[in-house]
This record gives C-alpha cells, sequence and structure tokens, in this order.
C-alpha cells in the first residue's frame, strides 16, 4: 500500500492529510490547540478515530504512546544512538519494530527482525512537510501511519512557535 502524508501548512495545530494511491483522502491527523503535551487523533476519511497519539511527558528520550481502535497500545521511543542515524524503536505487545533514518531525517525503514515493513520518504522541495509512505501489509496502515506523524512531531519540534502543541 502506498500513502502520500501531507501536513497542512497553515494550520494553528499539527494536522496531516493523508492520500492513498489513487489520490483519495484516506486519513486525517489532527493535534489539539494549546496542549501540554503534544497529542494526534488519526481518523479515516469516514471521521472514525482509528488511532490516539500521546506524548509521555516525563521522559529523557521523546517518548510517544499510540493506541488503536481495538485497544492495542504501543511505545514509540526515539534513540540517541548510533549518532549519525536517526532511530526510533516502536514496541508492539507481538513484537519490536526497529526505524531507522538517515542523518538528514529524509528516509525511514521500518524492520521487524530483519524483514523491511514499511518505507518513509519525505519529499524535498514541497510546501510544508509530506511524505511517502509504502507500507507491505495493509494492516499495518494505521500504526505505521501514526508512527510516522510521531516521528514527524519529534524531528521537527516546533514547540516555540505560535500555535504549537
Amino acid at each position: 500500500m502506498r500513502f502520500v502524508m501531507k501536513q497542512k501548512v497553515f494550520s494553528l495545530r499539527n494536522s496531516f492529510q493523508i492520500f492513498d494511491e489513487h489520490d483519495n483522502l484516506a486519513y486525517i491527523a489532527k493535534g489539539g490547540f494549546f496542549s501540554i503535551r503534544k497529542g494526534l487523533t488519526l481518523k479515516n476519511a469516514s471521521e472514525i478515530e482509528v488511532a490516539k497519539i500521546k506524548q509521555k511527558l516525563l521522559a529523557w528520550k521523546p517518548t510517544y504512546f499510540i493506541t488503536l481502535a481495538d485497544g492495542t497500545r504501543c511505545k514509540i521511543k526515539k534513540c540517541f544512538f548510533p549518532l549519525f542515524k536517526s532511530r526510533f524503536v516502536l514496541s508492539l505487545p507481538s513484537a519490536e519494530v526497529i526505524i531507522d533514518g538517515d542523518f538528514f531525517a529524509h528516509e525511514y525503514l521500518f524492520s521487524v527482525v530483519n524483514e523491511e515493513i514499511a518505507c518513509v520518504s519525505k519529499r524535498w522541495f514541497s510546501f510544508g512537510d509530506a511524505y511517502g509512505v509504502d507500507i507491505k501489509y495493509s494492516e499495518d496502515a494505521e500504526l505505521i501511519l501514526s508512527a510516522v506523524a510521531v516521528i514527524d512531531l519529534v524531528m521537527h519540534d516546533d514547540s516555540d512557535a505560535v500555535g504549537a502543541d
């Protein structure tokens, strides 16, 4: 499955529109206004909530919790090592997903036990952030799209900007 995740530029909160390979709106991710901790809600095209993302307030490393509609709760945490890579660990009840990115945070690979399950590529010349997301298994779409939103929140922290969460 292929998605394009576009950040809404003129918005007072973190907001993404996610389109499928046929350019149909598939999901919407929206953050709250002026909250203490960052968070997003991922909804499908029918406006049904499929995932909730919340930041853990007291943590040494940026940490978020993703709760899916079926009740599954996952943790995604940024790692400080290796130094010249951007690495996140997505902890699921059944497995651990390693998310490796390059130094400039433009490409990410999601893998479970050396099997690539998703690939994310940030567009270089776009107005606002835009990501191409290729997902191997359709049942992982909501979790991986939520994780990409978290990566954007962490890598592009704009907490000193007007209207940031």
